[in-house]
């Protein structure tokens, strides 16, 4: 029986097609101390073999609970699972991370304090094999995916352009502030029309509204780099097609500070990278995934420019789910 002076938090994964990667996640989940929680399992799958191990984990655990979604998109399974609980802290991670047993303690322990909107945890790579032979991403010089290894704590207000608080992998919010902006983004994310983008989007528009958003090295996740090169290449193009979307859809609200974003995107994470990849690395993988962030924001914010948008809230409007 849990403690009921424990806080209460909802923990939201999204999944599709991954049936062999989520019960690491799921039973590290379990494994965490300090809050009561309930494990919000959506799952995008097009078979069944997920629903399978899902419903397995939780006749043997009544804090796992399993939501189908036909509709695919990351953003769209977090405000699925966001809605399902009531919890007033909602944390986020990947079928493909293994937490801390002290993650969602910590992430919660900063979120208390009203002043905090959203929190990102440290993300490390995990040293579990990958689940495929292919070459994981570890393998190629430079490169890495959603990794935040900082120690050192950082409080993010004020300045809506330093969106280097972290990765979606990591994160949590009030529930009051899911509500109040308006929820993910559906069209940005993995998954969606829009690729990505959407942590560093709810992030914008956090600090947008005048919130506070912590980075919380205390609390870690260990991320799995299984990818091979070509689906790494197929994340970083993602990367750039939602970094293009969402400048554009700034622009599209009045925003200037969409050109401010796109310009420090082709900058960062194109010059740079391209540089980085000739001189330091010696990497001509690096050096491409620097030439694609040149071209694919252009690209993304031609797509951004077709999808509209709401009247409510600084979001794209999708189709009805």
């Amino acid at each position: 029986m849990e403690n009921p002076s424990l806080p209460s938090v909802d923990v939201v994964m999204a999944t599709r097609n991954r049936a062999d990667l989520v019960p690491v996640a799921v039973n590290s989940l379990l494994a965490s101390t300090g809050v009561a929680l309930t494990i919000w399992i959506v799952d995008q799958s097009n078979n069944d073999e997920t629903e399978r191990v899902v419903q397995a984990l939780a006749s043997q655990d009544a804090r796992v609970r399993y939501q189908h979604s036909a509709t695919p998109g990351l953003s769209i399974s977090q405000n699925i699972g966001s809605s399902l609980g009531t919890a007033p802290y909602i944390l986020y991670t990947d079928d493909d991370c293994r937490a801390d047993p002290g993650w969602a303690a910590a992430m919660v322990d900063v979120l208390r304090d009203e002043a905090i909107w959203a929190v990102f945890g440290r993300i490390h790579e995990d040293e579990v094999t990958p689940p495929t032979q292919a070459t994981p991403a570890e393998a190629i010089p430079g490169v890495r995916l959603a990794v935040k290894m900082s120690t050192t704590p950082v409080l993010y207000h004020r300045n809506r352009f330093n969106l280097g608080f972290g990765h979606g992998a990591s994160m949590g919010l009030r529930r009051e502030v899911w509500q109040r902006v308006g929820g993910f983004d559906e069209a940005l994310g993995a998954g969606g029309p829009l690729r990505s983008w959407n942590d560093r989007d709810i992030g914008y528009r956090i600090l947008s509204l005048g919130g506070q958003i912590a980075y919380v090295p205390q609390a870690l996740v260990y991320h799995r780099q299984w990818r091979d090169w070509p689906a790494v290449q197929r994340t970083f193009r993602n990367y750039g097609i939602g970094a293009g979307a969402t400048a554009m859809k700034y622009l599209r609200y009045g925003d200037l500070g969409g050109f401010v974003l796109l310009f420090e995107w082709l900058l960062s994470q194109g010059v740079r990278q391209i540089l980085a990849g000739v001189i330091k690395w010696r990497s001509w993988q690096k050096t491409a995934i620097g030439l694609q962030q040149l071209v694919m924001p252009w690209y993304g914010m031609w797509l951004g420019w077709r999808v509209p948008l709401s009247r409510e809230h600084r979001v794209y409007l999708v189709g009805k789910r």
